[in-house]
Protein backbone atom coordinates (compact mmCIF):
# COMPACT_ATOMS: atom_id res chain seq x y z
CA UNK A 1 0.00 0.00 0.00
CA UNK A 2 3.03 1.87 0.59
CA UNK A 3 3.28 2.46 -2.85
CA UNK A 4 0.12 4.01 -3.87
CA UNK A 5 0.95 7.71 -3.37
CA UNK A 6 4.72 7.02 -4.45
CA UNK A 7 4.46 9.16 -7.80
CA UNK A 8 1.41 11.59 -6.14
CA UNK A 9 2.91 15.38 -6.60
CA UNK A 10 4.25 16.69 -2.67
CA UNK A 11 3.11 19.73 -1.43
CA UNK A 12 4.00 22.13 1.62
CA UNK A 13 1.19 21.88 3.92
CA UNK A 14 1.04 24.12 7.61
CA UNK A 15 0.18 20.77 9.66
CA UNK A 16 -0.51 22.49 12.70
CA UNK A 17 -1.69 26.14 11.51
CA UNK A 18 0.94 28.30 13.96
CA UNK A 19 2.46 31.14 12.71
CA UNK A 20 4.87 31.77 11.50
CA UNK A 21 4.39 29.17 9.10
CA UNK A 22 6.31 26.42 9.17
CA UNK A 23 5.08 23.42 6.41
CA UNK A 24 5.68 20.16 6.04
CA UNK A 25 5.88 18.11 2.91
CA UNK A 26 2.89 16.10 2.21
CA UNK A 27 1.21 14.19 -0.39
CA UNK A 28 -1.28 16.41 -2.67
CA UNK A 29 -4.58 14.49 -2.02
CA UNK A 30 -6.59 16.35 -4.01
CA UNK A 31 -4.64 15.23 -7.43
CA UNK A 32 -6.79 12.62 -9.15
CA UNK A 33 -6.27 10.31 -12.20
CA UNK A 34 -8.83 8.27 -14.01
CA UNK A 35 -8.50 5.04 -16.29
CA UNK A 36 -8.89 6.65 -19.48
CA UNK A 37 -12.34 5.83 -20.92
CA UNK A 38 -11.23 3.80 -24.01
CA UNK A 39 -9.70 1.99 -21.45
CA UNK A 40 -12.46 1.67 -19.61
CA UNK A 41 -15.31 0.81 -22.27
CA UNK A 42 -13.56 -1.81 -23.21
CA UNK A 43 -14.64 -4.97 -21.78
CA UNK A 44 -11.67 -7.12 -22.65
CA UNK A 45 -9.27 -5.10 -20.68
CA UNK A 46 -11.30 -5.64 -17.08
CA UNK A 47 -12.17 -9.17 -15.69
CA UNK A 48 -14.64 -9.55 -12.58
CA UNK A 49 -13.06 -10.56 -8.99
CA UNK A 50 -14.47 -11.13 -6.40
CA UNK A 51 -12.81 -10.36 -2.85
CA UNK A 52 -11.96 -13.88 -0.57
CA UNK A 53 -12.08 -13.14 3.08
CA UNK A 54 -9.05 -11.43 4.46
CA UNK A 55 -7.76 -9.96 0.96
CA UNK A 56 -6.75 -7.02 0.77
CA UNK A 57 -5.49 -4.69 -2.24
CA UNK A 58 -2.00 -5.59 -1.81
CA UNK A 59 -2.41 -9.34 -1.70
CA UNK A 60 -4.86 -9.30 -5.14
CA UNK A 61 -1.94 -7.08 -6.33
CA UNK A 62 0.60 -9.38 -5.47
CA UNK A 63 -1.53 -12.70 -6.43
CA UNK A 64 -2.69 -11.74 -9.88
CA UNK A 65 -0.04 -8.63 -11.10
CA UNK A 66 3.05 -10.16 -9.55
CA UNK A 67 3.90 -7.66 -7.27
CA UNK A 68 2.52 -5.30 -4.75
CA UNK A 69 3.60 -2.16 -6.96
CA UNK A 70 0.47 -2.32 -8.42
CA UNK A 71 -2.00 -2.41 -5.34
CA UNK A 72 -2.68 1.57 -6.85
CA UNK A 73 -4.10 0.27 -10.13
CA UNK A 74 -6.49 -2.22 -7.87
CA UNK A 75 -7.32 0.81 -6.05
CA UNK A 76 -8.17 3.17 -8.96
CA UNK A 77 -9.45 0.53 -11.27
CA UNK A 78 -12.35 0.48 -9.11
CA UNK A 79 -12.75 4.16 -7.73
CA UNK A 80 -11.45 3.45 -4.61
CA UNK A 81 -10.16 6.58 -2.92
CA UNK A 82 -10.44 5.51 0.97
CA UNK A 83 -9.49 1.75 1.08
CA UNK A 84 -10.52 1.73 4.67
CA UNK A 85 -14.09 2.45 4.54
CA UNK A 86 -14.65 1.55 0.85
CA UNK A 87 -13.14 -2.08 0.90
CA UNK A 88 -14.76 -4.86 2.24
CA UNK A 89 -14.55 -5.83 6.37
CA UNK A 90 -14.18 -9.09 7.37
CA UNK A 91 -14.05 -11.16 10.73
CA UNK A 92 -13.77 -8.67 14.00
CA UNK A 93 -12.91 -5.45 11.49
CA UNK A 94 -16.63 -5.80 10.61
CA UNK A 95 -18.11 -6.94 13.66
CA UNK A 96 -16.77 -3.95 15.29
CA UNK A 97 -17.59 -1.51 12.42
CA UNK A 98 -21.45 -3.31 13.95
CA UNK A 99 -20.94 -2.49 17.49
CA UNK A 100 -19.74 1.17 16.97
CA UNK A 101 -22.58 2.19 14.52
CA UNK A 102 -25.16 0.20 16.12
CA UNK A 103 -24.52 -0.41 19.93
CA UNK A 104 -23.87 -4.15 19.55
CA UNK A 105 -24.88 -7.04 17.53
CA UNK A 106 -27.84 -7.88 19.25
CA UNK A 107 -29.05 -4.18 18.63
CA UNK A 108 -28.71 -3.96 15.28
CA UNK A 109 -30.46 -7.55 14.61
CA UNK A 110 -33.46 -6.35 16.55
CA UNK A 111 -34.49 -2.79 14.50
CA UNK A 112 -34.99 -2.96 11.06
CA UNK A 113 -33.75 -1.08 8.62
CA UNK A 114 -35.87 -0.96 5.81
CA UNK A 115 -38.73 -3.61 4.25
CA UNK A 116 -38.41 -5.20 1.33
CA UNK A 117 -41.34 -6.68 -1.45
CA UNK A 118 -40.29 -9.76 -3.82
CA UNK A 119 -41.17 -9.11 -7.15
CA UNK A 120 -39.66 -12.26 -8.19
CA UNK A 121 -38.67 -15.35 -5.57
CA UNK A 122 -35.10 -16.89 -6.46
CA UNK A 123 -35.67 -19.99 -8.61
CA UNK A 124 -33.80 -22.85 -10.66
CA UNK A 125 -34.34 -22.89 -14.29
CA UNK A 126 -33.12 -25.39 -16.70
CA UNK A 127 -31.57 -24.35 -19.77
CA UNK A 128 -29.87 -25.88 -22.68
CA UNK A 129 -26.24 -25.87 -20.87
CA UNK A 130 -27.80 -26.87 -17.57
CA UNK A 131 -29.26 -25.56 -14.82
CA UNK A 132 -28.81 -21.53 -13.65
CA UNK A 133 -30.02 -19.76 -10.84
CA UNK A 134 -31.82 -16.63 -10.99
CA UNK A 135 -31.95 -14.15 -8.63
CA UNK A 136 -34.47 -12.67 -6.18
CA UNK A 137 -35.24 -9.75 -7.05
CA UNK A 138 -36.67 -7.22 -4.74
CA UNK A 139 -38.16 -3.52 -3.96
CA UNK A 140 -37.90 -1.75 -0.82
CA UNK A 141 -40.92 -0.56 0.31
CA UNK A 142 -42.84 1.39 2.69
CA UNK A 143 -43.83 -0.40 6.49
CA UNK A 144 -47.42 0.16 6.03
CA UNK A 145 -46.96 -1.52 2.28
CA UNK A 146 -45.05 -4.77 3.97
CA UNK A 147 -48.07 -4.83 6.46
CA UNK A 148 -50.75 -5.07 3.34
CA UNK A 149 -48.20 -7.53 1.45
CA UNK A 150 -48.53 -11.28 1.92
CA UNK A 151 -46.12 -12.69 4.22
CA UNK A 152 -44.49 -15.15 1.46
CA UNK A 153 -43.97 -12.00 -0.75
CA UNK A 154 -42.10 -9.67 1.38
CA UNK A 155 -39.62 -9.19 4.34
CA UNK A 156 -38.02 -6.40 6.87
CA UNK A 157 -34.25 -6.27 6.73
CA UNK A 158 -32.87 -5.56 9.88
CA UNK A 159 -29.39 -3.03 10.34
CA UNK A 160 -27.26 -6.11 10.83
CA UNK A 161 -28.34 -7.44 6.96
CA UNK A 162 -28.13 -4.49 6.05
CA UNK A 163 -24.78 -4.06 6.71
CA UNK A 164 -23.65 -7.10 5.93
CA UNK A 165 -25.59 -7.10 2.25
CA UNK A 166 -23.67 -3.61 1.58
CA UNK A 167 -20.14 -5.20 2.58
CA UNK A 168 -20.56 -7.75 0.31
CA UNK A 169 -21.40 -5.88 -2.53
CA UNK A 170 -17.92 -4.40 -2.15
CA UNK A 171 -16.27 -7.86 -2.83
CA UNK A 172 -16.99 -7.74 -6.36
CA UNK A 173 -14.06 -5.83 -8.48
CA UNK A 174 -12.64 -5.36 -11.72
CA UNK A 175 -8.90 -5.98 -12.40
CA UNK A 176 -7.41 -4.17 -15.24
CA UNK A 177 -5.78 -7.27 -17.69
CA UNK A 178 -2.29 -7.98 -16.47
CA UNK A 179 -1.19 -6.68 -20.81
CA UNK A 180 -2.67 -3.23 -20.21
CA UNK A 181 -1.03 -2.52 -16.28
CA UNK A 182 2.65 -1.53 -17.93
CA UNK A 183 1.04 1.20 -19.99
CA UNK A 184 -1.53 2.59 -17.48
CA UNK A 185 1.48 2.51 -15.00
CA UNK A 186 3.96 4.38 -17.95
CA UNK A 187 1.37 7.15 -18.51
CA UNK A 188 0.62 7.81 -14.47
CA UNK A 189 3.74 8.63 -14.20
CA UNK A 190 3.72 11.08 -16.72
CA UNK A 191 1.10 13.03 -15.23
CA UNK A 192 2.77 13.76 -12.37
Amino acid sequence: MSQFFENYNKINYNMDKNFPVTTTKSVNLFNRVKIREIVKNKLTAYYPYYIKEFERPDTISYDYYGSVNYTWLVLMANDIIDPQYQWPLFGSAMTNFIVKKYGSLEESRANIHHYEKIIRPEQIVNTEDGYKKVLEKTVIITEETYNETSINLRKAITNFEYEIIKNDLKRNIVLIDKNYANQIQKEFRTLY
